[in-house]
């Protein structure tokens, strides 16, 4: 075993997800532990353009986005994290959430990764079998503000080792 070298990757199950049960200012992070296959898309947007001396529709960049998904493995009976995550939706309120690529606290190192105030859209559950009840939920940037006005967007977070 060569004790110079360090890993270069890790794996999608090193990697934490956390709803803020508290405020902008003085964040509660709760871990969702029940959760797998975070996905998030950055980038400019692409919207279309159409001309009359063009036979294609052609493309140019728009403004930044951000959004994604990750899938939530249902808990039978009381699940308090599921249910945060359904008021939120129903009531379509804002909710902050954290990955990083270790826990939060108390990892050893800090971890890094991103925090943002999200909107989240569609649920979308899957009953198969014998396999788990998997719920697929999306999530958009949100359109946020502190009460002082300033707008909240998506920023580099660093855990406390």
């Amino acid at each position: 075993m060569a004790s110079d070298l360090d890993r270069g990757a890790y794996a999608g199950k090193e990697t934490y997800l956390y709803y803020n049960s508290a405020s902008n200012a003085s964040p509660t992070w709760v871990e969702m532990e029940r959760v797998r296959n975070v996905q998030v898309n950055r980038g400019a947007a692409a919207t279309e353009v159409n001309f009359h001396g063009s036979s294609a529709t052609r493309n140019h960049h728009a403004y930044e986005a951000f959004n994604g998904s990750f899938e939530y493995v249902k808990k039978l009976g009381t699940d308090t994290v599921f249910a945060a995550l359904e008021t939120a939706r129903d009531d379509q309120t804002i909710i902050e959430l954290l990955h990083l690529n270790g826990p939060e606290t108390g990892g050893g190192t800090a971890s890094v990764g991103w925090r943002a105030p999200v909107i989240l859209t569609d649920f979308s559950e899957t009953s198969n079998g014998g396999d788990s009840v998997v719920v697929t939920i999306n999530f958009a940037l949100a359109d946020a503000y502190t009460a002082a006005g300033a707008q909240v967007d998506v920023s580099a977070y660093t855990g406390t080792p």
